[in-house]
C-alpha cells in the first residue's frame, strides 16, 4: 500500500511488505523515519505535511500497483505540535478536528478546547416590541475565554487579527487589538444600535461590530480562526467550528435525526454552549434559553 499528499502522485511512499495491523491496533508512520525520508527503502519521493493544511492519501496496491481502495483525508492549518484526529459524535459524524493531546499509537484523545470557545449564537431573533429594525439585526455571537489567562485576539508577530472565517464577515481590530480576561465574554453583533437598545446592561466594551452577512435561520457552519500558517502563505487556524442547526433538517445529519434545539429558532431563545469545556460540534451539548449576552 502507499502513503502519499498528492492526488496525481499516490505512490509516493511504500507501506513495506507483509506490513499488519491488528484489529483495534494502530500503526505510526512518522516523516523522520519513513515517508520524509529518503534513505528508507520505501521512501520514493521524500514529502511532509504541511502546516498549513492539505490532503493525505493511504492507497491499495498489490505488486506496486494500485488498485481499488483510498481513504483520503483533508486536514486545515494547525498550531505548533498540534495533532489531528478522527472523533465521532451521534449529531454530526465523524470529523477530523484538533487534539487535546498527541497519542500516536494510542486511542485518540478528547478534541482540544478553547481557551476562546463561542458559547452562545442568537442566530434567528424575535421581532422586539418597539423594536425599529428588522428582527436579524438583533442577531449575535458570544465568545467565552474559559482559560484562567487573557487573551488577545491578535498575533503580534503576524500582524493579524482574528476574525470569523465561515458564516458571519468580521475580523477584530488591528489597530487596538482586543483582549478577552480570564473568564471573560465578548459579543459579535450584526447591528451596534440595535444590540445596546434591546440589552442595554452590557457594557458597551463587551460589544464589536457590525459583522457583514447574517446567520442563517436554518442553520450553518460557525467558525473562529486565529491567524497562522506558514509565514510566506498565512492561513487562519480554527480555534472553534460550530454546524448549528434549528433542528428541523434530519437529512443534514447521521441516523436522519436533527437533535439541535428548535426553540431558537424565531421564538426568542438562543443557542446556548451547556459545558463550555466540552466539545463545541455536537449539539447534545447545547440548549435553547432566553438570551443572556456576556453572562
Amino acid at each position: 500500500w502507499f502513503l502519499s499528499d498528492d492526488r496525481e502522485n499516490l505512490g509516493k511512499y511504500e507501506i513495506a511488505a507483509g506490513t499488519r495491523i491488528g484489529p483495534h491496533e494502530y500503526l505510526v508512520f512518522s516523516q523522520n523515519e519513513h515517508f520524509g525520508n529518503s534513505n528508507n527503502p520505501g521512501c520514493r519521493q521524500v514529502f511532509g505535511l504541511s502546516e498549513n493544511g492539505e490532503q493525505l492519501y493511504l492507497s491499495s496496491a498489490r505488486e506496486g500497483v494500485l488498485t481499488g481502495y483510498r481513504e483520503s483525508e483533508d486536514f486545515g492549518a494547525s498550531s505548533a505540535g498540534v495533532s489531528f484526529g478522527r472523533y465521532y459524535t451521534s449529531g454530526t459524524g465523524t470529523c477530523l478536528v484538533s487534539m487535546r493531546q498527541n497519542t500516536p499509537g494510542a486511542d485518540n484523545a478528547n478534541p482540544g478546547v478553547g481557551p476562546v470557545v463561542i458559547s452562545e449564537i442568537m442566530y434567528n431573533p424575535d421581532w422586539p416590541v418597539g423594536g425599529s429594525y428588522t428582527n436579524d439585526q438583533y442577531e449575535y455571537v458570544e465568545l467565552h475565554n474559559i482559560g484562567a489567562d487573557p487573551v488577545t485576539l491578535y498575533d503580534y508577530e503576524k500582524g493579524e487579527a482574528w476574525k470569523f472565517t465561515d458564516g458571519i464577515e468580521y475580523t477584530f481590530p488591528v489597530e487596538s487589538p482586543v483582549t478577552i480576561p480570564g473568564g471573560g465574554y465578548l459579543l459579535v453583533v450584526k447591528n451596534i444600535s440595535a444590540f445596546s437598545w434591546l440589552y442595554p446592561n452590557v457594557p458597551v466594551e463587551y460589544v464589536f461590530g457590525p459583522y457583514d452577512g447574517k446567520l442563517s435561520n436554518a442553520g450553518e457552519m460557525l467558525e473562529l480562526g486565529m491567524p497562522g500558517g506558514e509565514p510566506a502563505d498565512p492561513r487562519y487556524i480554527c480555534v472553534d467550528r460550530i454546524k448549528y442547526s434549528d433542528g428541523s433538517h434530519p437529512e443534514d445529519v447521521p441516523g436522519s435525526m436533527d437533535i439541535w434545539p428548535m426553540d431558537a429558532d424565531g421564538h426568542g431563545k438562543s443557542i446556548t454552549r451547556k459545558d463550555p469545556t466540552g466539545y463545541g460540534n455536537d449539539p447534545q451539548n447545547w440548549i435553547a434559553l432566553d438570551p443572556s449576552p456576556a453572562d
